[in-house]
């Protein structure tokens, strides 16, 4: 847990340079995952999301966010977009 933290607080600093990363937006989002933050993570992958509407990683993370939250039907939406993207390899893609 404490790896993740400390990813955390680096995301933070890169970030405040390079708003618009959204490998950054969305790395931060898998990290909250695993320490089951699932409200906080969504925010992040939607981040990525706004500068990159298309971008599977975003996409997928935030569906595994929202099911962490019982948000079954907008996780199936999110993953429904992935893999209309990335149809060989949406899960793959993250």
């Amino acid at each position: 847990m404490k790896q993740y933290q400390e990813a955390i607080e680096k995301f933070k600093e890169v970030i405040k340079q390079q708003p618009e990363n959204i490998d950054i937006w969305c790395s931060w989002g898998v990290a909250l995952v695993e320490l089951e933050q699932y409200q906080e993570a969504v925010e992040k992958f939607e981040k990525a999301l706004e500068v990159k509407p298309d971008f599977v990683p975003a996409l997928y993370g935030c569906g595994l966010a929202l099911l962490g939250l019982g948000r079954k039907e907008e996780a199936s939406e999110k993953f429904k977009r992935a893999k209309e993207i990335a149809p060989d390899n949406a899960a793959d893609s993250i």
